[in-house]
């Protein structure tokens, strides 16, 4: 109806209006809006509105110059925006600065992570919701002076910022009432800022909490203050602050701990809304079935029966779903199998499907793709499984299923240099490994424990990989109001529910045959043919018993119960087997200690000791767990024995620094590890324990560095 008014003034330019037609124009004005939408539906497109972002590059935040592929909190922020809004991005690459100037001056149209202030409402649209929350510091370069003398060290320094940013007035307001006198010099971008902080022109810099970097030797020296910050909106596009508004509103109702998860992800549930708005359950009064498509020989995720019915995890995802929407008995499912998983993205973008699953929770792919993914539904590891003993050989050439993307994109992506062979199941897959085809093929934790618990593929191993792969379901692009309804069902799955539902699934994978049969009772058939034979199978049995029981008393008596890592036992036995002798290869001895763990036990409580403890553990285990053997000789005491061939341990130690200060904890936010080192390297001549000394000689400086800096006293941390 608000079009109505427009039809009057067509006649009202040449005087008025003739009688009766008052009465045709009310009626075209209640039809015209109705029947637009029918129209648009009928052309079965989906019109997708330009819109220019300010794209400024940052670590973790902007990745991806021109051209290049992008990452980051923003850059996932923004995708998320565009499946409820249907925008096409185009994107302004410049400095913090230029950009800025560029959205006052309408040039572009959106730009992410500005602070709210009265001034910058007058002169920018600012949504409803914020993105989230950023504290800013001033961070002092640890090569120089001011980093280890506290706030004095500030006085009369040289600290850098952006201008015209929310830091800059913050930091001026610092200045002058704590009468620091500190020399402010202001830039226009993070290039210059950054240049200067690590050539010594300015002494330190303000930023923000997720801009620090160990790589740039940040030390935080004071916290200045925290501020929202939201993604706003050219003066001239209320059009776009509208949808802006409801887009947010959808995520923070599908998805509130978005951002919360994508901090975690880039820098180191809370429960979402059962009830559907009014689009919602529009949609499912129009829709009474859905159309679900599936990978064909996937378990646990998905299958298909011999009477052609589908199984596996996406049906008991897709049950659960609308039964905590409350459409079980609305709404009906209908599934599909492919054999591929670009016939499965296919489907969805001619619509022959409405949702797919299982597909790879990447969004650069589904940008690429045209589709729209839902939250995770399943997170798990993935190991690589291969024969005998591993070495860089197992690599070389390895084992794809044909049209699995999931697994032929993680394979490329962390085995670029290995030849790839394709199957056209996962069973000949294995087949290729065991007659030595290939070398290795990448499985994810679900599925490997299934077929490998056959007997025939006894003789594979396999080691588990760092990067775990996710799953999630997609939709076609545009079809934004079922990725809400299936973000809402996703948030309500109870928890673990997806894994606890795939262990059925597991147990199905792999038929087993008669080689499996003898291999697995072989023993029993040799029972049947001669009573010696029995004889000699029982004491074997009882010797192999034995022997297991012994082994594991042995690592009950080797192991630490609480980390997993080895225990004093098994260090002073290593130091007795090697200790005097000069290692034959390279050797990295490291000696690590818990800061303030005493002041975490006294102020917070033993569970928060306990928890860095197994907080720093598992930082070593990720880290140094694949170059040696890691110990923990004490209370807080670690020590790491680590040996390769051409190991830069340089780098090691600084991914292991990264480690502790990546890590959050549920008491505690921050983990803080003194390490001392002696590499081989230093000494061709010296011994195990010559090594031990010198790098616990290193320890203590690093550990009495830290409590000056801290200002804390020792006896008391």
């Amino acid at each position: 109806m608000k079009n109505f008014p427009l039809l009057f003034k067509l006649f009202r330019k040449n005087g008025s209006i003739p009688k009766g037609v008052t009465a045709i124009l009310l009626i075209l004005g209640m039809l015209i809006p109705l029947a637009l939408p029918q129209v648009r539906g009928m052309a079965g497109e989906t019109v997708r509105k330009k819109v220019r972002i300010g794209y400024v590059i940052s670590p973790h935040v902007m990745e991806g110059e021109q051209g290049e592929k992008k990452s980051g909190l923003g850059y996932e922020y923004l995708q998320k925006i565009s499946y409820y809004t249907n925008w096409e991005y185009e994107y302004i690459y410049g400095e913090w600065g230029e950009i800025y100037q560029k959205l006052l001056d309408g040039e572009i149209d959106v730009l992410e992570g500005v602070s709210r202030t009265a001034e910058r409402e007058k002169m920018v649209l600012f949504p409803d919701y914020s993105m989230g929350t950023e504290t800013y510091y001033i961070y002092a370069n640890g090569n120089n002076a001011v980093a280890g003398m506290g706030m004095d060290g500030l006085r009369g320094s040289r600290i850098g910022v952006n201008k015209d940013t929310i830091m800059e007035s913050i930091l001026r307001k610092w200045n002058n009432n704590g009468s620091y006198g500190a020399k402010i010099k202001l830039y226009s971008g993070n290039n210059s800022l950054y240049m200067d902080f690590g050539n010594g022109s300015v002494d330190a810099i303000v930023d923000t909490d997720i801009s620090a970097e160990n790589e740039r030797e940040m030390v935080p020296m004071t916290r200045l203050g925290s501020s929202e910050y939201y993604m706003v909106v050219a003066k001239d596009r209320k059009d776009l602050l509208e949808e802006l508004n409801v887009a947010q509103n959808k995520i923070a109702s599908t998805d509130p701990a978005f951002v919360k998860k994508l901090s975690e992800k880039y820098f180191s549930y809370e429960m979402a809304s059962a009830k559907m708005p009014t689009d919602e359950k529009a949609w499912f009064l129009e829709h009474k079935k859905i159309t679900v498509g599936y990978m064909i020989d996937y378990l646990p995720f998905s299958d298909r029966e011999k009477d052609g019915s589908a199984t596996g995890l996406v049906v008991d995802v897709m049950n659960e779903i609308l039964s905590k929407l409350g459409q079980s008995k609305a709404v009906s499912v209908q599934y599909v199998g492919y054999r591929k998983t670009a016939d499965l993205i296919q489907s969805i973008k001619t619509g022959k499907i409405d949702v797919a699953f299982p597909i790879n929770d990447n969004v650069t792919l589904a940008e690429d793709n045209e589709i729209y993914l839902t939250s995770s539904v399943i997170t798990c590891p993935m190991n690589l499984v291969f024969k005998g003993q591993y070495s860089e050989d197992k690599t070389r050439r390895m084992a794809v299923k044909q049209g699995n993307e999931i697994q032929e994109e993680y394979t490329k992506k962390h085995f670029p240099n290995a030849k790839i062979k394709y199957y056209e199941t996962f069973e000949k897959e294995l087949g290729a490994l065991r007659t030595g085809k290939v070398d290795s093929i990448v499985v994810n934790g679900l599925r490997k424990d299934g077929y490998l618990s056959l007997a025939r593929y006894r003789g594979f191993k396999a080691i588990e990989l760092l990067e775990t792969s996710s799953r999630a379901m997609a939709v076609n692009e545009g079809n934004n109001i079922l990725l809400s309804i299936l973000n809402r069902g996703i948030s309500k799955l109870p928890t673990n529910f997806t894994i606890v539902a795939s262990y059925p699934y597991s147990t199905k994978l792999g038929q087993s045959n008669m080689e499996d049969f003898l291999m697995e009772n072989w023993t029993g058939v040799m029972v049947a043919l001669t009573i010696v034979i029995v004889l000699i199978a029982a004491f074997l049995a009882f010797s192999i018993n034995a022997r297991r029981k012994r082994k594991i008393l042995d690592t009950f008596a080797h192991r630490d119960s609480m980390t997993g890592l080895l225990n004093r036992r098994s260090f002073d036995e290593q130091m007795d087997q090697e200790g005097s002798a000069v290692p034959r290869e390279d050797t990295l001895f490291v000696g690590m200690d818990l800061n303030g763990l005493k002041r975490a036990n006294d102020t917070l409580g033993h569970a928060a000791g306990d928890e860095l403890i197994c907080g720093a553990a598992g930082c070593m285990k990720e880290v140094l767990g694949e170059y040696g053997r890691i110990y923990r000789t004490g209370g807080d005491e670690f020590i790491a024995i680590l040996k390769g061939r051409h190991i830069d341990w340089s780098k090691v130690i600084a991914e292991l620094k990264q480690s502790f200060s990546d890590w959050k904890g549920t008491y505690s936010d921050e983990i803080s590890v003194a390490v001392g080192c002696c590499s081989s390297d230093e000494d061709p001549e010296a011994t195990v324990r010559d090594m031990m000394r010198i790098a616990d000689e290193r320890l203590y400086e690093d550990k009495k560095s830290y409590y000056v800096r801290k200002g804390i006293d020792r006896r008391r941390g």
